[in-house]
């Protein structure tokens, strides 16, 4: 009951422009609504991260993501769905062939490389709250730019928290099981660049 009382609440937040601390299927985040360029700046100002510096974009399931993809190859689909089946360290892929009717709301988070960095994630919080919002959000580690990752929630630095409009208060005892996502970008149809592991 509890767990989809945040979700309500976070979702009527990001529904009025607003910025969310949350947890992820990495690490405690700072999101917001994907499409809500406003939302997206303060963020950028939240971190002081470099708006050329893009951000990952979490989908809940594959609809979504040919949403704001298209072409996507065959080899990418398999190793999406074997990630998530096999309950393996989350990826995040990067995208060149982002649809033309959706670039300009990304005008922020991609002006520099033309790219979309997504990831489609199974973690019940964000799938839940993705779902309830029907839109993308955005996800990016609680940290001031340069600094070191939060592992928990009680790690993130008292200015993100002091900025942010919500923090979620779910699985705040936890410690993040892995320190960020796997990032991958598809360079041909068949080939796929590591970018960070």
């Amino acid at each position: 009951m509890f767990f989809f009382e945040e979700i309500e609440r976070s979702t009527t937040l990001l529904k009025k422009g607003k910025c969310l601390l949350y947890p992820t299927d990495t690490v405690w985040g700072l999101g917001c609504d994907a499409f809500n360029l406003h939302a997206v700046e303060k963020i950028y100002k939240i971190k002081n991260r470099n708006l050329y510096k893009s951000m990952i974009i979490l989908v809940e399931n594959m609809d979504r993501l040919y949403e704001l993809v298209e072409g996507i190859p065959d080899l990418v689909v398999k190793l999406i769905n074997d990630n998530l089946h096999k309950r393996k360290k989350p990826i995040t892929i990067v995208y060149e062939n982002i649809r033309k009717t959706i670039t300009n709301l990304f005008s922020i988070n991609n002006k520099k490389s033309k790219t979309l960095a997504i990831r489609l994630t199974n973690d019940p919080f964000c799938v839940h709250l993705i779902r309830k919002l029907d839109r993308p959000i955005i996800s990016t580690s609680a940290n001031l730019s340069g600094e070191p990752t939060p592992q928990s929630f009680y790690e993130i630095h008292p200015s993100i928290l002091n900025q942010v409009d919500y923090a979620v208060n779910f699985r705040r005892k936890e410690k993040s099981k892995y320190n960020g996502s796997s990032i991958l970008k598809i360079v041909s149809n068949n080939k796929i660049k590591i970018l960070r592991m």
